[in-house]
């Protein structure tokens, strides 16, 4: 992208970009010259260059900007993330885009090809539900300075995202034993159990506070959460009498902040929980496929095997309506007996000498 660079005699900060084949300097603003004078040079250009046009169009009457890179679109759209999505949202589109914008941040973004995003997947080294994450969200950028009116298409709209490697994997009994078992400290086994009991996604289990515990409801009551903006309703996580045995023991310990902290005081993030649970596969190869989403997956579908209505399951889930909860995170499948029971049932009334109810027999 274009550099910013500082006049002393000015006390300024400048720009030299080319706009319509010819270069020429910009004034950005007055600041200091140091780290956050930069920062707000920086974003000042950005606010600059998105009003410049080329004094040519497409051919379709849509003018395209001269100046725009792969970072000036990348930097714009983490900043409206940052303001309008949760902090562990806006933090994993920067982690997961980091690597993207070091490798073709200076690219106009007119340029950007198939084969540049592939180079990017590949050497990320993320298997095919990954990509489909960060392909996807790459997607979002793009599509995001398009509404925005930044650029007038996307150039990776074409694309196609891997199909992600469906994760049907559910925990027995047995392998719920073995998890908590294994785990020696007392941190992380809370932190697991509280996933187990309440089907919650890890990041609302890891951000939860004691401010956020409602007794009289008996729940966990978010109002920052994925689905805000959609529902315009907290996120109400339900408790068991276990659950809220073990919420009422670490609001004591923990009357402000989070109440689940690792062994050094600290929240629990996405990786440090990732590599957990990578060191019990490890550990115990038996647990193969197995990740902090699995309890999620879990919960549902002994819920739904226990006849709780998928309604139900899903409004414990905090989906909006019961598609997700089918398409993601229904596992009966698996569950082979539940089936076979359920299928008995089913042709009860079919059995030799039986009629079905309401019929003459």
């Amino acid at each position: 992208m274009q550099k910013v660079w500082y006049r002393t005699s000015k006390q300024c900060w400048f720009a030299t970009i080319t706009d319509g084949g010819r270069q020429q300097q910009i004034r950005l603003l007055k600041a200091p010259h140091n780290k956050d004078g930069r920062k707000l040079a920086e974003d000042k250009l950005i606010e600059e260059l998105a009003a410049r046009k080329m004094p040519h169009d497409d051919g379709e009457g849509v003018k395209t900007p001269a100046w725009a890179t792969v970072e000036h679109v990348l930097k714009a759209f983490l900043k409206h993330s940052h303001e309008e999505h949760s902090s562990e949202t806006a933090d994993w589109h920067e982690r997961l885009l980091r690597r993207f914008r070091a490798m073709y941040g200076n690219l106009r973004y007119t340029r950007l090809r198939k084969k540049h995003v592939k180079a990017w997947l590949q050497k990320s080294g993320y298997n095919p539900t990954s990509q489909n994450k960060a392909l996807g969200v790459l997607k979002r950028v793009f599509n995001w300075a398009v509404e925005e009116e930044l650029i007038p298409r996307s150039p990776v709209a074409h694309l196609r995202k891997p199909k992600p490697v469906t994760r049907d994997r559910t925990l027995t009994q047995v392998e719920r034993h073995l998890i908590l078992s294994s785990i020696k400290g007392a941190a992380f086994r809370q932190y697991v159990q509280a996933l187990t009991l309440t089907g919650c996604r890890p990041g609302e289990a890891a951000r939860v506070t004691a401010a956020n515990v409602n007794f009289t409801l008996g729940c966990w009551e978010l109002p920052e959460h994925k689905t805000a903006k959609k529902t315009g309703k907290p996120r109400r996580i339900f408790l068991c009498s276990e659950a809220l045995e073990l919420t009422q023991g670490l609001m004591a310990l923990r009357p402000v902040g989070p109440l689940f902290l690792n062994s050094r005081g600290k929240p629990w993030t996405r990786n440090a929980v990732r590599i957990r649970f990578r060191n019990l596969r490890k550990k115990h190869p038996q647990l193969k496929g197995i990740v902090a989403y699995t309890f999620r997956g879990s919960f549902a579908t002994d819920a739904l095997e226990a006849g709780v209505p998928d309604a139900t399951v899903a409004q414990l889930l905090g989906h909006t309506n019961t598609d997700t909860l089918h398409k993601f995170y229904n596992r009966l499948s698996a569950k082979v007996d539940h089936l076979k029971d359920a299928a008995g049932k089913a042709t009860r009334c079919s059995e030799v000498g039986d009629a079905p109810p309401g019929t003459d027999a």
